[in-house]
């Protein structure tokens, strides 16, 4: 009921949102660069055909998991979306108690549903080893999953479930990955927190190496992505009660605040600056709160893997 009533929720927001700002043609959700690169494979055999309002930035693979959205109206989709990711968030969340739903108000999950963005669904992947197959459409966010993660069956599901994608993708076109990279910009909107204002701070997190969520603080900051509020949902995991959750919730909005009332998105230096204030206003929080807590758990699912082959390796 809680999957529901959050799934419904958000895609009466998307609605909302696209009604009230005029946005139902093409180009009004990013997520329409999903829609349209599917219908066009799935109409011509050719993702690339689709010429979208900015070039589409993700590899085959994330084409190929939209197609089922290309089969309904694009609108139909961005709600389906929505309801879909925010839907398995919450059922996610909502396994291990209620004490994190309070990431469901957060800025950032409502900046994703407005958005069309797939980093709902890596925040429920990080909780639901069945959704590891997901890394193959933001290899970058996908890359810092694995590397956290004390599942196995998570990082099992992620490397097999990427690969079979990755295999059909060459199928439909054996070049794909040379197009893909020749469309990624130079230099843009993405950013590495890491080595931002105050980023390197971040390393402290290693010192908490046997915790998953100071594994995943680390790797998130060293991944580069898009210093924009949809693209830190994920850390919201990091919180263990529901004041931590709630706290959580309420720096996305000091950090949205701020980053309406100092940044233009047109000027030079702007991601730059959107990358300082969610290093300041979220990303060293979620750093005292890790390194306030004693490092101890499951080590990487990598490592353990790493160790059983050893141990199993004849002399």
């Amino acid at each position: 009921m809680v999957s529901l009533f959050a799934g419904i929720l958000s895609a009466s927001y998307v609605w909302w949102y696209a009604y009230s700002a005029q946005q139902f043609e093409a180009g009004g959700s990013d997520f329409d660069l999903f829609w349209g690169s599917a219908k066009a494979l799935i109409t011509t055999g050719d993702a690339s055909t689709f010429k979208g309002p900015v070039p589409f930035l993700y590899p085959l693979p994330a084409v190929i998991v939209s197609t089922p959205f290309a089969l309904l109206p694009r609108v139909v989709a961005r709600l389906a979306f929505a309801l879909l990711s925010s839907g398995l968030l919450a059922f996610a969340l909502s396994r291990e108690g209620f004490h994190r739903l309070p990431l469901l108000m957060s800025a950032a999950l409502i900046d994703a549903a407005r958005t069309g963005q797939s980093s709902t669904l890596f925040a429920a992947s990080v909780l639901m080893p069945s959704l590891g197959w997901l890394i193959a459409v933001k290899p970058n966010l996908g890359a810092a999953v694995c590397a956290a993660t004390a599942s196995r069956r998570t990082l099992v599901v992620a490397v097999a479930g990427s690969g079979l994608l990755a295999a059909v993708s060459f199928v439909i076109d054996p070049h794909w990955i040379r197009h893909w990279l020749e469309v990624l910009p130079k230099e843009g909107l993405y950013r590495i927190p890491f080595i931002s204002t105050g980023g390197p701070l971040l390393a402290l997190a290693l010192l908490k190496w046997r915790r998953p969520e100071a594994r995943l603080l680390f790797a998130w900051a060293c991944v580069p992505h898009a210093p924009l509020l949809y693209d830190v949902l994920p850390l919201g995991l990091l919180a263990r009660d529901f004041r931590e959750s709630l706290a959580f919730a309420l720096l996305t909005y000091i950090a949205l605040f701020l980053q309406h009332s100092y940044i233009e998105i047109s000027t030079t230096g702007s991601a730059t600056l959107a990358a300082t204030i969610l290093n300041l206003v979220v990303y060293l929080p979620c750093l005292l709160a890790v390194l306030a807590r004693p490092n101890e758990g499951a080590p990487p699912a990598w490592l353990s893997m790493c160790r059983v082959g050893k141990e199993s390796s004849p002399p």
